[in-house]
């Protein structure tokens, strides 16, 4: 590496050599050459990483929920950073350099350049650190203390290299602003989360809303009981479940929950807002403007925001919901909001519920943003009181750092920091005239690069928190429930357009009545469930799902759950149902899957069925992702899932050879198996990939003599069948599943899942369950 003497820079500033010098004169060590290149390298992969996730990766992802994979990266690189920067930071202390800086004293020379630019970049990153870290609002719940403990530990160390390395006034200032900023984003954070732990709208908020419901539900007056010839808005408008204020009726704790004074529910203008207050206020802003469409995309919202919070019980160990409790939100949903008066399609709404819901979940659990906090007293305190606050805290560290002479605290910071006197973009264009023509140029544009990354990096996710806040469901939540409780936010027109603007401005970021099903065949070869590609589940499906449901009956017996053999109803289809009679759920999918797998290669959906087989395919596609990608949904325990699924694999390579397995297309595979069939009749012993190929057989041979149509009809209502019948779950490892999968977005099977628990729609038990040949058939394709 050349000395400063050799460096030549047309740039109209000979600083610059001295400052391109001392950047980069680690290079020129030898001893050290790599662990400077290392250095260069982590860094830089680091923040490219950082900044796309920032500015390429939401465009559309309005959500406060990190990309599982992107938290796996992030969080495993940034365990490592710390301890890594910090070795590479003592080494780049011993490196000499040309024109060392002097204190305000001039006596001792400063860090050298390089250690001041990694030093920078452990800032930057701790500053960005916060997207990793999910904020947990869980009651009485100790996780995350480690990482508390780490986080501090981190800051602390940072300020000891801050103020005990850093000798110029100028310096220390800037880089204690940037401590500062570490410090307070901390304290919030922690200020924050251990506050919702103790409060009752969050941290408590569960085990509040058990004591609600059961006092709620024996307290019903014979009044709010609906009359017969109620409709479904009249029901909604008498609901009485919390979406907030409940903290406000808590009186006392008790030995079995909390005494509420629930006399607060029915009085006006007390800040406890029930879904029925909120449906009965837009029911009057819709008869003043019967043209607003964002009435019902609230009233909705509510109501999933309300179920929300019922939910979060089957996450936090609490006793289950009891049988009225179920009936009661059976009667809400399925007698309610499935047949409200001049809706087109509830099936549509009720899906757009409990997935709003199902989102609220995710990032109340999951979430690396505050936005669960979201209101408008939480918004006027962390975005405009708190940044005045840190802003005064950085003013004085600067003072400080000059020992409280106030002139000169604030010259030093240009005086001793160049690439602040020379000008940020100065010094970039000319590292740019020289790169092509000087190594030194060259490594310094890649230095000062990375710290461009990261500080753009961290102003845009500054900038998107902002946004997603104003924008979240929370927010609109907020907005809506003050709405309803205070007569002066109903007469003011601003409070009342920000509703409408921010519910139209969400709707078209995202839409949350588009549930997508990743698609899987057991015929093709993939083993990175991120590579699958994700389709919308049709109207249809979430039609037919919902009338199965709503068949259900109260107590299960008269039109059970079944695993397919209700759908197989009839005499032409009766014989079919002996590929349903295996106790085991993942056999019985992959059996089905396999048959539809070598029928679809013979279909069209472009043909007068084409609907129904499109709801056949995609419901048996995503089934074989759960299948293997996803035992742990499944009914089935997930060591005898995964046995399913790894033997039906090991058959597959015996059926179609190694070549066939692994390289050919799936049509080419369909036709080997389909090959197969007239050797496997009247085989004794019959593996899940020959029942599969059978079934497939008998299937093809009723569509020569009957047609398509009555065939793709069959399969869509057992594939219908099917998925409502994996969908409930009462274990708490399964719930636990449903937990972990929140991150990953609305799964169809986690709706499902949460509205049997809401519902109470179960599995019966086999030997209560009435004989198949007496099942109503409860699910019409049409």
């Amino acid at each position: 590496m050349a000395n400063s003497s050799d460096l030549v820079f047309h740039c109209g500033d000979p600083g610059i050599e001295t400052y391109i010098y001392n950047l980069t004169s680690s290079y020129a060590d030898k001893s050290n050459e790599s662990s400077v290149v290392a250095t260069s390298i982590i860094m830089l992969v680091l923040a490219a990483v950082f900044f796309n996730l920032n500015l390429f990766s939401r465009v559309s992802y309005v959500s406060g929920v990190l990309n599982p994979t992107v938290h796996l990266v992030l969080s495993t690189a940034l365990s490592l950073f710390l301890p890594v920067m910090s070795y590479l930071f003592s080494e780049a202390k011993n490196v000499p350099m040309l024109g060392a800086g002097r204190n305000m004293r001039g006596t001792r020379p400063d860090l050298p350049l390089r250690a001041r630019m990694i030093l920078t970049w452990m800032l930057l990153v701790e500053l960005l650190r916060k997207k990793v870290e999910a904020i947990l609002v869980k009651s009485g719940v100790q996780q995350g203390g480690s990482s508390i403990i780490g986080h501090v530990t981190s800051v602390l160390w940072l300020g000891y290299l801050v103020f005990f390395n850093l000798k110029g006034a100028g310096r220390k200032a800037v880089f204690g602003i940037l401590w500062v900023l570490c410090a307070t984003k901390l304290v919030q954070r922690i200020f924050i989360t251990e506050l919702g732990k103790r409060s009752f709208a969050y941290g408590k908020n569960a085990r509040l809303l058990s004591s609600y419901m059961a006092q709620m539900l024996r307290a019903k007056d014979k009044d709010d009981v609906l009359q017969p010839a109620d409709n479904g808005s009249a029901r909604l408008r008498a609901c009485k479940y919390v979406v907030m204020g409940e903290e406000k009726m808590v009186q006392e704790a008790g030995p079995h929950g909390y005494k509420l004074d629930l006399d607060k529910i029915t009085s006006k203008d007390n800040g406890v807002v029930t879904v029925g207050k909120i449906w009965q206020q837009l029911d009057k802003v819709e008869a003043n403007r019967p043209q607003l469409k964002s009435a019902l995309r609230l009233k909705s919202l509510s109501l999933s925001f309300a179920l929300f919070k019922l939910l979060r019980r089957r996450f936090e160990t609490l006793p289950a919901m009891t049988k009225e409790e179920t009936d009661d939100c059976r009667d809400l949903i399925f007698k309610g909001l499935c047949k409200q008066a001049g809706v087109a399609d509830p099936e549509v709404v009720l899906f757009h519920v409990i997935n709003d819901e199902v989102n609220f979940l995710s990032e109340y659990y999951h979430s690396v943003l505050p936005v669960m906090f979201a209101s408008p007293y939480f918004f006027l305190v962390n975005y405009f009181v708190f940044p005045v606050v840190v802003l005064g805290l950085c003013a004085m560290t600067v003072v400080l750092c000059a020992n409280g002479n106030i002139s000169f605290s604030f010259q030093s910071i240009q005086q001793d920091n160049y690439a602040l006197s020379s000008g940020i973009i100065t010094l970039t264009k000319c590292l740019w005239g020289n790169v092509f023509t000087s190594p030194q140029a060259f490594f310094s544009l890649i230095d000062i690069s990375i710290s461009y990354l990261l500080f753009i990096a961290f102003i845009y996710e500054e900038v998107w928190e902002f946004i997603i806040f104003v924008l979240s469901n929370w927010f609109s939540v907020s907005l809506l429930c003050n709405y309803t409780a205070k007569s002066s936010w109903r007469q003011s027109p601003t409070i009342s357009g920000a509703l409408r603007r921010i519910s139209w401005v969400r709707n078209k970021l995202s839409d949350t009545s588009l549930i997508m099903c990743k698609q899987f065949s057991v015929l093709t070869f993939c083993w990175i469930s991120m590579t699958l590609p994700a389709v919308p589940l049709p109207k249809l499906a979430k039609r037919s799902i919902m009338e199965r449901f709503m068949a259900y009956g109260d107590d299960g017996r008269i039109n059970p759950l079944s695993n397919g053999r209700s759908a197989l109803l009839g005499q032409q289809w009766s014989p079919m149902s002996r590929f349903c009679e295996s106790d085991s759920v993942a056999e019985v999918i992959a059996t089905w899957h396999i048959a539809t797998s070598l029928l679809e290669k013979r279909g069209s959906t472009s043909r007068p069925h084409g609907h129904k087989m499109k709801v056949a395919t995609i419901l048996s596609k995503y089934c074989a992702y759960l299948l293997a990608f996803h035992p742990e949904l499944l009914p089935d325990d997930q060591e005898g899932t995964k046995r399913v699924y790894e033997g039906m694999k090991k058959d597959l390579k015996e059926a179609l050879g190694c070549w066939g397995y692994y390289v050919l297309s799936q049509n080419g595979r369909c036709d080997k198996l389909m090959g197969n069939a007239e050797s496997l009749k009247g085989k004794g012993d019959m593996t899940v990939v020959d029942k599969g190929v059978v079934l497939g057989t008998e299937l093809v041979e009723l569509m020569v003599k009957g047609g398509e149509e009555p065939v793709w009809e069959l399969l869509a209502q057992l594939w219908v069948e099917l998925i409502v019948y994996i969908g409930p779950s009462g274990s708490e490892e399964h719930n636990k599943a449903h937990e972990v999968m929140l991150v990953q977005g609305s799964e169809l099977i986690t709706l499902l899942w949460a509205l049997t628990t809401h519902t109470g729609i179960a599995r019966v038990p086999v030997d209560i369950i009435s004989p198949v040949e007496n099942i109503e058939e409860g699910v019409h394709l049409s």
